[in-house]
């Protein structure tokens, strides 16, 4: 199925109760870019009689990258532990000789903050058999790092510099350990109602 586009990243707290996986305070991590997934496995060859007689491959896990224009605030919090700050500073605005106050919102990032297991869903526009349809993922459980931050001044062409943020998904704890869920939806509306069932 070629995929041509990508929307609706969410990300929801990883609960597990006994076993028992669901979700909570699902947010919106930022406008949709690029979602890559790469799996991990393990592997065993057994010899015998000079040649492989038996070869096994398990999924374990994997890497997870997801690119958006900008990752929102809840999301930070959520994702990777972030705690909000306010500052409230002293500044002298543009064609003013007086000075004036305002308080600044943002997020503090330390050396003891620490992420959280969460659940990721997606859903991509797909071409099957010359219709169009919705495929959905989910990872069942990942853990996320802040992304890295990469600025330039602007020069005669204009760059835009957007976050990725980086992680490890591997299998819950539920007895059938699962690591990814695929579905094809027929409409948006579908893929939509898909990704918010998944993460609850």
């Amino acid at each position: 199925m070629p995929q041509f586009d990508l929307r609706g990243i969410h990300a929801a707290k990883y609960v597990n109760t006994a076993g028992v996986i669901s979700y909570t305070n699902r947010q919106k991590v930022g406008d949709a870019m690029v979602a890559n997934l790469e799996l991990r496995y393990a592997e065993g060859r057994l010899y015998a009689e000079s040649a492989l007689a038996e070869y096994l491959r398990k999924a374990v896990g994997g890497t997870i990258s997801l690119g958006v224009k900008y990752i929102k605030s809840a999301a930070q919090q959520l994702m990777f532990g972030s705690a909000s700050k306010s500052r409230v500073i002293e500044y002298t605005p543009a064609g003013s000789s007086t000075t004036a106050t305002a308080s600044v919102e943002g997020l503090a990032i330390g050396a003891k903050t620490q992420g959280q297991y969460v659940g990721v869903a997606f859903y991509a526009p797909d071409m099957v058999d010359g219709v169009e349809k919705f495929t959905c993922v989910k990872i069942s459980k990942a853990l996320f790092g802040p992304p890295s931050m990469q600025l330039q001044t602007a020069g005669e062409n204009i760059q835009f510099n957007t976050p990725t943020t980086s992680g490890e998904f591997m299998a819950d704890d539920s007895t059938t350990q699962n690591l990814i869920e695929v579905a094809i939806a027929d409409t948006e509306e579908q893929a939509i109602a898909w990704v918010e069932a998944v993460l609850t």
